[in-house]
């Protein structure tokens, strides 16, 4: 059959519906595609720290989607999610919050802050939110959250309560993004 034929033989109703279903495969493809790229789950939030094995809870986010949902470390481990379908940041989360060791992991105790964050601003040009942090020397640094997310000497020297701040900006920002990528993908095929 030659489909040049096929789509002369249509009627206009049914030449506009296998137009609409190409498109919608398109998308599909494309929203595949682009899922493939990403790890499936994140971690967007850290619900309850525990120290006891396995009761450390998180809000797991499935990729491109405003789904959200909360498990504990143990609940994780005992119904089988891969933590290959995390990054490897999250997944080593997960394994020390099974095993208690959560709070040593992420450098977590009550001790003294060395560094603590002065302001939160908007940076329109950016898009990003900017923090202004401040050691106990009294000197200043401006970083972005995922630029703090990424050092980890400065998130040791931090309040938790700093942490979580910087942790669920960059969360947000980061499905922020994730929805732009998806939108711009969609409108390049």
């Amino acid at each position: 059959m030659n489909i040049n034929n096929e789509h002369s033989t249509l009627t206009p109703r049914e030449s506009f519906l296998m137009g609409l279903l190409n498109r919608i495969i398109k998308e599909y493809k494309t929203l595949i595609d682009l899922t493939r790229r990403h790890k499936p789950f994140k971690i967007v939030e850290l619900i309850e720290l525990s120290n006891i094995p396995g009761e450390t809870k998180f809000a797991i986010q499935l990729t491109n989607k405003n789904s959200v949902f909360i498990l504990s470390a143990a609940e994780i481990i005992n119904n089988k999610y891969n933590l290959n379908d995390f990054n490897a940041f999250h997944a080593e989360m997960i394994r020390q919050a099974s095993m208690g060791n959560l709070a040593n992991y992420l450098n977590l105790s009550d001790k003294e802050s060395v560094f603590h964050v002065t302001s939160k601003k908007y940076d329109r040009e950016k898009q990003q939110h900017v923090f202004t942090i401040a050691s106990k020397d009294q000197v200043e640094l401006v970083r972005t959250a995922a630029e703090i997310a990424k050092d980890k000497q400065l998130l040791a020297g931090m309040s938790f309560r700093d942490i979580y701040d910087i942790g669920y900006t960059q969360g947000s920002e980061s499905i922020v993004k994730e929805k732009t990528a998806l939108m711009l993908a969609k409108q390049e095929k």
